[in-house]
């Protein structure tokens, strides 16, 4: 009796979770992502070649499972190596209001920040490379892990965009985007479209919900309110230690440093 109710409880929690999800995120299946119409697009959090499409890189062969479907290859034969095609937009923010973003996801967590009975907190867990308790895994390798498939994919197929860049110049950066794709002329009127399309405040009236759970603030430097200085140096170790030299890493360190931001916030002043 008592492993029947924990099963039913199981399901019950199962059902829930999928109401959840379906609610705020939309209610699709793996095959109506392949079913999109071309061009498709494929949004993510993943990271890491062996979690993105085959075909996205050098080297995969006509047949390989996991592989965009559709006819695309650039082999005569099964078994030929083919160039990756298809490209890919990452974007990245500064790991310390990740932090913060992640502290408040779904509610403050019953640890808080620095850990109690119910746990060891979100920054020690934040900053444990190592065994990653986070649920949704280590953001120090998030990044490292998506530079290393920029490198891969290579320039001309992969744009790399700031958070940060795109909160102080949309215009600048939606432009890029506009470029990177080969799209046409973006006309001021289409540009002040999506701008306003891609606004925090519009998404969470518009989405029936779906960004309601996930969005907060939107703020560039929130992290400077939270913890003290010794933590927010210790972070800055574990910073240098897993991502210095990686690419897309480094321009994160202007908004992850109290004197980057002051910089920023007299630019912006004074343009």
């Amino acid at each position: 009796e008592v492993e029947k109710h924990e099963m039913a409880t199981k399901d019950e929690e199962f059902v829930k979770r999928m109401k959840m999800l379906k609610t705020n995120f939309g209610d699709f299946v793996f095959d109506d992502l392949l079913n999109q119409p071309s061009p498709r697009l494929f949004s993510s959090h993943l990271s890491g070649k062996n979690l993105l499409p085959k075909k996205l890189f050098d080297g995969w062969k006509d047949g390989d499972d996991c592989a965009i479907n559709g006819d695309v290859s650039n082999g005569d034969k099964a078994g030929t190596m083919n160039k990756g095609i298809g490209r890919l937009i990452v974007v990245v923010r500064n790991l310390k209001d990740t932090l913060v973003s992640l502290h408040h996801f779904r509610g403050v967590p019953k640890d808080g920040w620095l850990g109690n009975e119910h746990g060891p907190g979100s920054y020690a867990r934040a900053i444990d490379i190592e065994n990653c308790p986070n649920a949704f895994g280590s953001s120090f390798l998030w990044v490292k892990r998506s530079g290393e498939v920029v490198d891969a994919v290579g320039p001309e197929r992969a744009l790399v965009l700031q958070y940060e860049d795109l909160k102080l110049d949309f215009d600048t950066q939606l432009q890029r985007i506009n470029d990177f794709l080969g799209l046409s002329k973006l006309t001021d009127a289409k540009a002040k479209a999506v701008a306003a399309e891609c606004a925090a405040k519009s998404m969470k009236e518009k989405t029936g919900g779906r960004f309601k759970m996930i969005i907060r603030k939107g703020m560039v430097g929130d992290w400077q309110n939270y913890l003290d200085d010794e933590r927010w140096e210790e972070f800055d170790r574990v910073f240098d230690k897993v991502l210095g030299g990686v690419d897309i890493a480094e321009p994160l360190r202007q908004y992850q440093c109290k004197e980057g931001l002051d910089e920023m916030t007299a630019a912006q002043e004074k343009s």
